[in-house]
């Protein structure tokens, strides 16, 4: 029941699993609406014939069977339907069933009814009811679920504002005029661009050498007497 988010399919899910649990052939479920006027709905059923399910779908809100259930949030358990007259279920004893069981479908608010009656009075035990009302608090959380994920509509992308048209994607940045701006670069046509020779260096002439200084005339003259004393000494 958890999977899905229609309560229609969720309620008839519920119901072929509830009526196969409890080995019963008659079940069903009655919705109300969460507005003032409280108008009881029936959602899914199994087992119902024609006279049942007119006398369900002419109960109201003032009804003494519906008033219990949606109004006070009680359970009703009928043991003897054919021995009962409180609640009006004759086409129920006339279809051959032997107890009915009803309670609220019930979280934090009441969202209907769950009914269930048998043929068979001995699977009608003393904790019948207790056991319908735990499956009623299941579905109740599931249609809980079902109502909140139909009251959230799926997310859309934002409209573009009207006259307004979408905007072409942006270009790269041109790399010169970003360097120097209010610059434009032209290029020359295919064919015109001259070829560029590259120019020829002129070698680095030599540095200059400086004559030789011319030799001191003292010094000269001691290294002439110099020699003379010693070749005289020899």
């Amino acid at each position: 029941m958890s999977l899905s988010n229609e309560p229609e399919k969720l309620a008839n899910t519920a119901l072929d699993i509830f009526s196969q649990s409890l080995n019963v052939e008659c079940c069903w479920i009655q919705t109300v609406g969460d507005k003032k006027d409280k108008v009881l709905t029936l959602a899914a059923e199994r087992g119902l014939s024609d006279a049942m399910r007119s006398e369900i779908l002419d109960m109201d809100m003032n009804d003494a069977f519906s008033s219990q259930i949606v109004g006070m949030g009680h359970k009703i358990i009928i043991p003897d339907i054919n021995n009962d007259g409180a609640y009006g279920l004759g086409s129920f004893g006339s279809a051959g069933y032997r107890w009915l069981v009803a309670v609220p479908l019930m979280t934090y608010r009441v969202y209907g009814i769950l009914g269930a009656a048998s043929h068979n009075r001995r699977i009608l035990h003393k904790d019948t009811a207790d056991l319908v009302m735990v499956i009623a608090g299941l579905i109740a959380g599931a249609l809980n679920k079902a109502h909140l994920a139909r009251g959230f509509p799926a997310r859309k992308k934002p409209a573009e504002p009207p006259g307004r048209e979408p905007q072409p994607a942006a270009s790269p940045p041109d790399i010169a005029a970003a360097i120097i701006p209010d610059t434009k670069v032209i290029l020359p046509p295919p064919g015109t661009a001259k070829e560029v020779m590259p120019e020829k260096i002129s070698p680095v002439p030599p540095p200059k050498k400086s004559p030789p200084r011319p030799a001191d005339a003292a010094f000269n003259s001691h290294t002439r007497k110099m020699q003379s004393f010693r070749k005289s000494h020899r």
